[in-house]
């Protein structure tokens, strides 16, 4: 096989995702639901507010999301919430 032949061949190879943190999955509705539900506060106004932080284009900014939505899974059901939801994409 030349390269151009490989490269075709692994692009259609099946993908499947090896690994992820499930609090970086979350989606801004989802996370303002659960933390409504657990009387949690976050550091954005409104879910548009949020969806607009989504657009980082930094390490920081990711970080910021990521804690925000790990700061509100406190129970068995957030949890379950948040695996459905990703599950269901």
């Amino acid at each position: 096989m030349n390269p151009i032949q490989i490269e075709k061949f692994i692009e259609g190879i099946p993908k499947a995702e090896l690994h992820l943190h499930i609090e970086g999955t979350f989606e801004p509705e989802l996370m303002f639901e659960i933390a409504h539900r657990n009387n949690i506060p976050i550091s954005y106004d409104s879910v548009d507010e949020l969806k607009k932080a989504y657009s980082f284009n930094n390490l920081q900014g990711f970080l910021d999301i990521y804690y925000a939505g790990a700061s509100v899974l406190l129970h068995v059901q957030d949890f379950y919430d948040l695996t459905w939801a990703y599950l269901m994409k």
